[in-house]
């Protein structure tokens, strides 16, 4: 891609976001990766107004405050706020019997929507791109998903707090606009170890499916698009299909189990309970008794 179509391309993304409006403020979150740097530059490019977000996870020593001190010099660069967050992740690990991956994402998710809040930001950007949505996609498939699992990373967060410009940029159109630009940035040397389940598919899968499929990365895109296609078919046809089964009554939703014995599916089933919003009515039995 064209260093100036892909500019042209991030504008439009953002305009068609909705997030662009007189005042509008965002919060980037910048790792000192390529792609946070990258994101960085295309806001400033843009003429956005935006201030910067870093979390120090303390989990690489020295290379972690290495990458606090890169950020911080790229705020003064753009000359925006820079606010830093460092965070004992392994200690909450251990005190949450969680991950450490688990861990450092609900932290730093956690972080942002409080600073946003505090800063009055109109949303916070992150720097997700395509081969992100393509691990996902992969590492959702392999542990076993539903048709939302094969939908990917989505643009906004649950929240709407969160949106992700660079989803539709591979990996490589980022790092050769960044060599364009003239950009530095830092490499994390935990991207090198397979350990990490993300890495691994990185690492290890993805560069041999390429082996035997040139155009893996291009067809896995368009998987899923479609899937995110199907999904929406699919969740207009499970709620019109709920709305059929449901019984109203005052405040109470309810679902006759006579209903529910004609026909009704697993995944029905599953999406009826997921909903959250209805209880299944004993009604028959009792008129049977």
């Amino acid at each position: 891609m064209n260093h100036d179509k892909l500019k042209e391309k991030f504008v439009a993304i953002m305009q068609s976001s909705q997030l662009l409006r007189q005042g509008s403020s965002f919060l980037v979150a910048v790792s000192g990766g390529v792609d946070s740097v990258v994101l960085t530059e295309l806001c400033y490019q843009a003429n956005l107004r935006f201030s910067i977000a870093h979390c120090n996870f303390k989990l690489r020593g020295a290379e972690s405050d290495r990458d606090e001190t890169f950020v911080r010099d790229l705020a003064i660069k753009y000359e925006v706020p820079v606010y830093v967050k460092e965070f004992d992740t392994r200690q909450m690990a251990l005190e949450l019997k969680c991950s450490i991956q688990e861990v450092a994402r609900k932290l730093r998710y956690e972080w942002f929507a409080a600073l946003q809040k505090e800063q009055g930001c109109t949303a916070t950007l992150l720097a997700h791109h395509a081969n992100d949505n393509i691990e996902t996609l992969l590492m959702n498939f392999f542990r076993g998903t539903g048709l939302e699992g094969l939908t990917g990373i989505k643009k906004f967060t649950p929240d709407k707090k969160a949106f992700r410009p660079l989803l539709t940029f591979t990996r490589q159109e980022i790092e050769d606009w960044a060599g364009k630009n003239h950009l530095t940035w830092v490499e994390d040397s935990s991207n090198d170890s397979s350990a990490y389940t993300r890495n691994f598919f990185r690492n290890e899968i993805l560069p041999e499916l390429k082996k035997k499929f040139p155009g893996v990365e291009a067809n896995l895109l368009g998987n899923l698009k479609r899937f995110r296609e199907i999904h929406e078919l699919y969740q207009s046809t499970v709620s019109s299909r709920i709305q059929s089964l449901c019984e109203y009554k005052k405040d109470e939703v309810r679902i006759p189990v006579r209903k529910l014995m004609k026909g009704v599916s697993d995944a029905l089933l599953f999406e009826i309970f997921n909903f959250g919003i209805i209880d299944v009515s004993a009604e028959q039995d009792r008129r049977a008794g």
